[in-house]
């Protein structure tokens, strides 16, 4: 498959705004202050408690990602991992992010190339696979 092509100011909008956004979350989760209960950081944020865990009683599969975010951004890495493990992995993927986008950026790589590589084809099967098992954690750890 020819994944090359011209770059372009969508790649760069793309690029520009994932650093963006990436930016903005990391500095929005260092100024919130982290749940004591592992989950529910969110909340400060203006938004409700979580419609999944209100329903069913269980931890949704993004719980804690929050207070996980906020303990790793003032760098209580152990609370952060105990909050949630995948969340853990996905604020450094995030801290990862900028430098890289910004180097992608200014070497001109097409997002299509990233995006249809092999190494992301392969990538997305396991983070699902450690995203589910971060869910599995948060199950074992708030089961009654």
């Amino acid at each position: 498959m020819n994944t090359t092509r011209t770059f372009s100011w969508r790649d760069q909008a793309v690029y520009v705004t994932a650093a963006s956004l990436t930016t903005t979350t990391l500095f929005l989760a260092r100024g919130l202050q982290p749940s004591a209960q592992g989950f529910g950081t969110h909340e400060q944020l203006g938004l409700p408690p979580c419609a999944f865990f209100t329903l069913t009683g269980l931890p949704c599969p993004s719980c804690g990602m929050t207070t996980c975010f906020a303990h790793a951004a003032k760098f209580h890495f152990a609370e952060a991992l105990a909050a949630q493990p995948f969340g853990l992995l996905v604020f450094f993927l995030a801290v990862f992010l900028i430098p890289a986008t910004m180097y992608l950026l200014r070497v001109r790589v097409p997002v299509k190339s990233i995006v249809l590589s092999s190494f992301v084809r392969q990538s997305v099967p396991v983070l699902l696979g450690l995203y589910l098992l971060g869910w599995t954690y948060k199950l074992a750890v708030l089961w009654p």
